[in-house]
C-alpha cells in the first residue's frame, strides 16, 4: 500500500526514511524493493520521495510505504535540504510514536536491507538511542570528514565516532524526542545529532554498514561544500563549548560489524592542482587570514607555499591549529562567515595534498595509522583551542 500522508498513530515500531542524491526512479525503487525483502515482526512504515512508478508495497506484509516530496537533496544546499528532510522524518516517527527511526541519505544504489538492520537493530535488542555509521575504508573518499569533521569531534567531545555527521543514522524514541525539544531552529539534523547524543548522555554506537558510493570530486564547488558542511559544525562548537571544555581524552565506541577496507586510487594524481591551489590561496588570501589566524601560522603558510611538491608537508599540528582558529573565527564573526569559510578552502586542499603524499601506495594499516596520527594533532593541541576560545584577545601567538 502506498499512502502520501502520515497514517495515524498505530501498532508502528519502526520508520525508516530514504533522502536519496538521486532522482533517478530505477534507484530509488531498487532500494525500496531491497529493504523491503525485510520480514519486520510488526508495523513498519518507508517513506521516500516520490518517483515515476511508485511501487506497492509487499502483498501481506507489515510494510506501509509512504511517498512525501519533502524528501530530497539539493547539491547546491547540501545541509539545509538534508537538514528539511530529517526533521520531515523525525516527524513523522514521533507522530507514529515508532521505537526506532533510520534515515539512509547515501548513494542508494548500493544500499542493502542490511544497512536498514543494522542502523535499527542496535536500538530495539541493545537500547542504544544513536547509531551512526561507519563505512568501508577508502583512503581518499569522505575527505572532509577524514581531514576536519572527525578529528575535530573526537578531540572536543571526547567519543571517536567515525562518521559525526552520518549521513545515515539509527535514533530511539528517546533520541527523537530530545531532537523535537526546544525551537527547530535549536538543532540542525545532520551536525547535531551526535554532538546532542554525546552532551545528553545518550548510550551511542556505530554500525559498519559496507560500501558507501560517494559523488566524484568537484573541485568547482569545494569552497561551497566546506561552508555547507563547517557552519552547522562550529555553530555546534559554540553551542556545547561549556561541555566540550571539560572533556578529557577520547574514548572508543562500541562497533557493530566488521571494518572493510578498500584499496583506493593513487592518491597523487590531482597533488599539482592540489598545489596550486594552495599557493593561490597563500598569494591572494594573506590578507583574509590574517584576520581569522595568528601571526606564527601566517609565517609558517607563507614558508610552506615556497615548498616544492615533493618536499610539500602540512603538518597535523598545524592543520589542528588552523582549524580551531576558523572555529574561533566564526564564533567571533570576524568577517562574513560564509566568505571565512570559503577563505579555508585552499588550505584545505594544501592538507589534502600532503595527506595524498604521505599515503600514496600505503597498506590499509597504514592508512589508518595516518589518520590516528592526524587524530592524536587534534587531541594533543586542544588546549590551545581552549586557550583562545577563553581569551580570543589575549592568547595570539
Amino acid at each position: 500500500m502506498v499512502t502520501t500522508g502520515v497514517e495515524a498513530p498505530g501498532a508502528t515500531e519502526l520508520v525508516i526514511g530514504l533522502v536519496p542524491a538521486s532522482h533517478d526512479a530505477a534507484v530509488i525503487d531498487g532500494a525500496i524493493r531491497r529493504i523491503t525483502e525485510l520480514a519486520p515482526p510488526t508495523g513498519a512504515v518507508l517513506i521516500y520521495p516520490p518517483y515515476a512508478g511508485n511501487r506497492e508495497g509487499p502483498a501481506e506484509s507489515n510494510w506501509q510505504l509512504q511517498a512525501d516530496p519533502q524528501l530530497a537533496q539539493d547539491r547546491t544546499a547540501i545541509a539545509q535540504s538534508l537538514g528539511d528532510s530529517f526533521r520531515k522524518v523525525f516527524d513523522t516517527a514521533r507522530n507514529l510514536d515508532a521505537r526506532a527511526c533510520a534515515i539512509i541519505a547515501s548513494d542508494l544504489s548500493t544500499v542493502t536491507s542490511d544497512w536498514a538492520t543494522m542502523l535499527l537493530q542496535p536500538i530495539v535488542d541493545e537500547g542504544y538511542d544513536l547509531v551512526t555509521p561507519c563505512y568501508s575504508r577508502h583512503p581518499f573518499e569522505g575527505m572532509i570528514n577524514r581531514a576536519i569533521v572527525y578529528p575535530l569531534t573526537r578531540a572536543l567531545y571526547a567519543k571517536r565516532v567515525r562518521n559525526p555527521m552520518g549521513p545515515d543514522f539509527g535514533l530511539s524514541r528517546t533520541m527523537l524526542a530530545r531532537m523535537a525539544s526546544g525551537p527547530r531552529t535549536r538543532f540542525h539534523p545532520l551536525a547535531s545529532l551526535t554532538t546532542e547524543a554525546i552532551t545528553g548522555g545518550m548510550k551511542i554506537c556505530q554500525s559498519h554498514l559496507g560500501e558507501r558510493v560517494y559523488p566524484a570530486p568537484d573541485w568547482s564547488s569545494v569552497s561551497s561544500l566546506l561552508a555547507q558542511v563547517l557552519d552547522p559544525l562550529f555553530l555546534d562548537v559554540e553551542r556545547y563549548a561549556a561541555y566540550w571544555q571539560r572533556a578529557r581524552a577520547s574514548e572508543e565506541v562500541h562497533e557493530f560489524g566488521n571494518a572493510v577496507f578498500l584499496p583506493g586510487p593513487n592518491g597523487a594524481s590531482e597533488v599539482g592542482r592540489l598545489i596550486d591551489s594552495f599557493q593561490l590561496g597563500a598569494h591572494n588570501l594573506t590578507e583574509v587570514w590574517g584576520t581569522i589566524l595568528p601571526p606564527s601560522t601566517l609565517v609558517e603558510l607563507r614558508r610552506l607555499a615556497k615548498q616544492p611538491a615533493h618536499t610539500f608537508r602540512l603538518p597535523d599540528e598545524t592543520w589542528a591549529r588552523i582549524v580551531y582558529d576558523f572555529a574561533l573565527g566564526h564564533r567571533l564573526r570576524t568577517i562574513n562567515r560564509d566568505q571565512m569559510l570559503r577563505a579555508m578552502t585552499p588550505i584545505y586542499l594544501g592538507w589534502l595534498a600532503s595527506y595524498a603524499l604521505e599515503i600514496e601506495s600505503a597498506p590499509p594499516d597504514a592508512v589508518e595509522q595516518r589518520l590516528e596520527r592526524l587524530c592524536a594533532a587534534f587531541e594533543s593541541t586542544k588546549s590551545y583551542f581552549v586557550s583562545r576560545w577563553r581569551w580570543p584577545d589575549r592568547f595570539n601567538p
